[in-house]
């Protein structure tokens, strides 16, 4: 790994480690780049485990100065990660126009109207559902790559017919897009139901530009072995070509 593109910090509110903890580490592990990426604010507050609205002008002023305490040591890019709310898109878009938050990760954790917890049981409908919003999300063209594309698996079994075929469609999005697919190292480091071995087996029909990224929610996993060292094992053994730096 030479960049992570996918980092939080303590200021989301289920992560732990000061930002700063995090260049700094990136630094000492010889990344040429670090984006950190927490969950995107509302202005309703809905979500207690994700930075509140009127935190950000605080958190972004710290991630300000600290990009430009370590210029010329490495690249700390602006990131948000975001599920695909339209009742949110125009405030994306302010963080990315007004204050610099170029790198917009979709990272659909619940359905658009917050009915459907994406990690919870599910059966098919709310499955395809979950296909039906990714690739509605990445066709406004706000978002830099797709993140954990297979979360939705958690909660519905085994990877069946119809899962792989709702991948297939969220893959094929990508492909005509020209959006990237993380596999997630914080899936894999706790075992969960993604990456699912199935699901990336079938990302081999399709022309994608691939990313693992930690996912970092402690310091001391930004670069681990069992996570990071783990997810790039998994993605050698399936012969998926992995880009280690990518710009937008």
């Amino acid at each position: 790994m030479i960049a992570n593109y996918h980092t939080h910090t303590r200021w989301c509110h289920h992560a732990q480690g000061e930002i700063e903890d995090y260049i700094r580490e990136a630094i000492a592990r010889g990344l040429q780049a670090i984006a950190i990426t927490e969950h995107v604010p509302h202005t309703a507050n809905f979500d207690p485990r994700r930075m509140q609205w009127e935190e950000f002008p605080a958190f972004n002023a710290e991630l300000d100065a600290l990009i430009a305490q370590y210029a010329g040591q490495i690249r700390v890019i602006k990131g948000m990660e975001c599920e695909f709310y339209p009742f949110s898109l125009d405030n994306y878009r302010m963080f990315r126009e007004q204050y610099g938050y170029r790198l917009l990760i979709l990272g659909h954790h619940t359905s658009k109207d917050r009915s459907v917890d994406n990690f919870a049981p599910k059966g098919r409908r709310e499955l395809q559902l979950y296909a039906d919003e990714v690739v509605e999300g990445l066709s406004t063209g706000l978002f830099t790559f797709l993140a954990h594309p297979d979360v939705a698996l958690s909660g519905y079994g085994q990877t069946d017919a119809f899962a792989l075929e709702q991948m297939g469609r969220i893959f094929a999005c990508c492909q005509e897009l020209h959006i990237p697919v993380e596999i997630n190292a914080n899936g894999f480091r706790d075992g969960r139901r993604y990456p699912d071995r199935q699901v990336w087996e079938l990302s081999r029909q399709y022309d994608l530009t691939y990313l693992i990224n930690s996912d970092a929610h402690l310091v001391e996993h930004l670069c681990d072995q069992a996570g990071v060292g783990g997810t790039e094992a998994f993605a050698r053994e399936l012969g998926i070509p992995v880009t280690g730096w990518f710009d937008w």
